[in-house]
């Protein structure tokens, strides 16, 4: 039985590079009669346009751009060619939408509500914002660049529009809060009509931000449904909800008519007019009710996936983890999470966990294994490094997110990050850096093909140079396998970009570590759309 477990990641034939979406009006290809988007690159999760594209554009949804912000928003622009590349940004001024009004609660201000509102139940601004002139930014060959958006425009909160006159270029973002650390995210390369997101805590100590970004003209409108433990919540305040055209609109989910004070929130936006990119940032303070801390940063997933890979994971003692699987279909997903250790030709793969989640709803696999014990020894032992493959067995498209809690070590923090639906030859990593004692860089890919032997080499690059680090070169990774490689022992770049260049399809993921501080943020890196594969799941 288990011995056709890593026989199940098969690669499906043909090449899926042109499936990026780069003009701001397009809506991703339909894969079938029924309306569901075919998970491409670009689409699925973003990617880098191929060599010879004459542009690509992307989009940077979520932070603030004024002094004392809960989020300093910066982007991260890369160019990992020879050729020197232009950039034109775009600002995307807004602010936080108000708080609902609920009848009977006292609202900020003191006020009590008597009446309930009858239409939208949050106030936000009816016109766009003056259109904000362009800023053109030189990207040099083998170089990333940094902007602030602040040095764009004053707001609450600035996202941004990226348009690069060629391909390959990569753009992350980054925030940093004055007290929780700082997280590093990919952003989009299109703008959809559905988000998906997994995980979510609102908790006391904890607040979670929503930003909604519209970078077309016309305005758009929304609705999110959430799933807690208690159910599934359709609220009022996320009904009809306004996104005027060429801003940018947050929203706390713990504010009233939100999701108010769950240790677990899975949020489904669904955009009924225009489309929309929307990031989320979680706050965590830390309380002696639990001990999260620091701050994340993602997209949702545009699109469900029949397999999501997570290539890094680990669990030690003050080191825990979460894989949150959520079902945004109307059918029941039969689903299974399993996990494959260092090296999986050297012991048998743990026991897959299997979960059946309903519409609408979620399931989580925890480790350690809260129900492991002398007679239940753990499937995952603490301290073995593994990755895991979340797969849907009937075909019910999916979602997943992987949580990883650090309290009891050097480094404090939380790092949240969706898993990856494709595999690829290429990968590329605009954000990143080693500061001796202070900030760690780790790399792991993972081998997605279930029969050869994958070869990859990292090439950091800064300052107009490529770099070849002797230990980087011609790494092997057994069939189903992972290898992970620790950056500071091979270079001391303080402002490093990296790319993943493998013989066969990986995945790519990152792990950037505050040193005796807050501060642990994970993320997928961003694939070339080139020999593209999708995983196909495994079935019965």
């Amino acid at each position: 039985m288990r011995g056709g477990r890593l026989a199940a990641l098969v690669i499906l034939g043909g090449v899926l590079a042109g499936g990026l979406v780069l003009q701001g009006g397009d809506q991703p290809a339909s894969d079938d009669d029924t309306g569901a988007t075919a998970v491409t690159a670009g689409t699925a999760i973003p990617a880098a346009a191929p060599p010879g594209s004459l542009s690509s554009t992307w989009y940077c949804a979520g932070g603030s751009a004024t002094e004392g912000g809960v989020a300093n928003h910066v982007l991260l622009m890369a160019n990992p060619t020879d050729e020197e590349r232009t950039a034109t940004v775009t600002a995307v001024a807004g602010d936080f939408a108000p708080p609902a009004i609920i009848p009977g609660n006292v609202n900020p201000g003191g006020a009590t509500t008597t009446t309930a509102p009858t239409t939208t139940t949050v106030p936000v601004p009816t016109t766009a914002p003056a259109p904000i002139v362009p800023t053109e930014v030189k990207l040099p060959p083998y170089s990333r660049v940094e902007l602030p958006l602040s040095t764009l425009v004053k707001a609450p909160l600035a996202g941004a529009v990226v348009e690069i006159n060629g391909g390959q270029v990569v753009v992350e973002h980054e925030v940093t809060s004055s007290g929780g650390g700082r997280a590093t995210a990919a952003c989009s390369t299109t703008a959809a009509t559905s988000w998906s997101f997994p995980w979510g805590v609102t908790a006391r100590g904890a607040r979670e931000l929503l930003v909604f970004m519209n970078p077309f003209p016309g305005d758009a409108s929304l609705d999110v449904a959430f799933a807690t433990d208690e159910g599934a919540r359709d609220t009022l305040r996320f009904r009809n909800f306004i996104v005027p055209g060429r801003s940018v609109v947050g929203a706390y989910v713990d504010d009233p008519g939100g999701a108010q004070r769950k240790a677990q929130v899975s949020a489904q936006v669904t955009v009924r007019s225009g489309s929309l990119v929307v990031d989320r940032i979680q706050f965590f303070g830390g309380n002696d009710d639990d001990d999260l801390e620091g701050i994340t940063l993602g997209l949702g997933a545009p699109v469900p996936a029949d397999t999501w890979i997570f290539p890094d994971g680990n669990i030690a003692e003050g080191i825990r983890e979460e894989i949150v699987v959520f079902n945004p279909s109307e059918e029941v997903a039969e689903v299974e999470v399993e996990f494959r250790l260092e090296d999986p030709q050297a012991s048998a793969p743990p026991e897959p966990y299997e979960l059946t989640v309903l519409p609408g709803r979620f399931a989580i696999v925890s480790l350690p294994d809260p129900l492991a014990g002398p007679d239940n020894p753990p499937r995952v032992p603490l301290g073995a490094p593994h990755s895991a493959v979340v797969r849907s067995l009937n075909g019910v498209p999916i979602t997943a997110e992987r949580v990883i809690v650090s309290s009891g070590s050097s480094t404090l923090g939380v790092g949240a990050t969706l898993g990856s639906p494709v595999a690829a030859p290429t990968w590329y990593f605009a954000g990143g850096g080693i500061v001796k004692g202070e900030r760690e860089e780790f790399l792991t890919v993972f081998n997605a093909s279930s029969e050869e032997i994958v070869t990859f080499s990292v090439a950091p690059f800064a300052g107009g140079r490529r770099f070849a680090p002797s230990g980087l070169q011609g790494l092997e990774i057994p069939p189903g396998g992972r290898v992970t490689v620790r950056l500071s022992e091979h270079t001391n770049l303080e402002r490093l970009a990296v790319v993943v260049q493998a013989d066969g399809p990986v995945v790519a993921e990152r792990g950037l570590y505050r040193i005796n501080g807050r501060g642990i943020s994970q993320s997928m890196g961003i694939p070339l759309a080139v020999d593209v594969v999708v995983p196909e799941p495994f079935s019965r």
